[in-house]
């Protein structure tokens, strides 16, 4: 039943299919058997698929900047400035870690309030930080083709 609904359903992720598809095809055989080789192997497997699904929720979770309710949604490559005005609308509040130095404002290239800092060295990260509630976040720029930055990343500094 599982390998045909995995099968079926070409919006699955192919390794995730895949790891369905085997893990079907494995509690199968272990039923069929009872060597301990087949079980070992069959719980060794269920453990990847268990592991592979907690990845890709946690690379969603990330990505959407925390959990579901309320998260913000980001893009990467996305203006910061932009960013900063949808933040703001969703009742974020800016939050800087720190003072930025004068040659990190200019470094940044704004004026926005959640700037705490900016590298002076390497592709330029620079990060601003955000508040809601009890809740933080973290983004991170790199200059953009236009000299502003644009979001490289984001995540919960707590």
């Amino acid at each position: 039943m599982l390998s045909s609904q995995s099968e079926n359903n070409p919006g699955l992720n192919p390794a995730l299919r895949l790891l369905l598809l085997e893990s079907s095809r494995c509690v199968e055989h272990a039923v069929m058997s009872s060597g301990t080789a087949s079980r070992r192997w069959c719980g060794l497997l269920v453990f990847g698929l268990s592991a592979a699904f907690a990845a890709i929720a946690l690379t969603q979770a990330v990505r959407s900047g925390g959990d579901s309710a309320g998260a913000p949604a980001l893009a990467v490559n996305e203006p910061i400035a932009v960013v900063n005005a949808h933040l703001l609308a969703a009742g974020w509040s800016p939050q800087p870690e720190q003072e930025p130095l004068p040659f990190e404002r200019e470094r940044a290239g704004n004026n926005l309030a959640s700037l705490s800092s900016c590298s002076g060295t390497g592709l330029g990260f620079c990060r601003y930080d955000y508040q809601r509630g009890d809740r933080s976040l973290a983004v991170v720029t790199v200059p953009g083709s236009k000299g502003d930055g644009v979001v490289h990343s984001w995540f919960n500094p707590d």
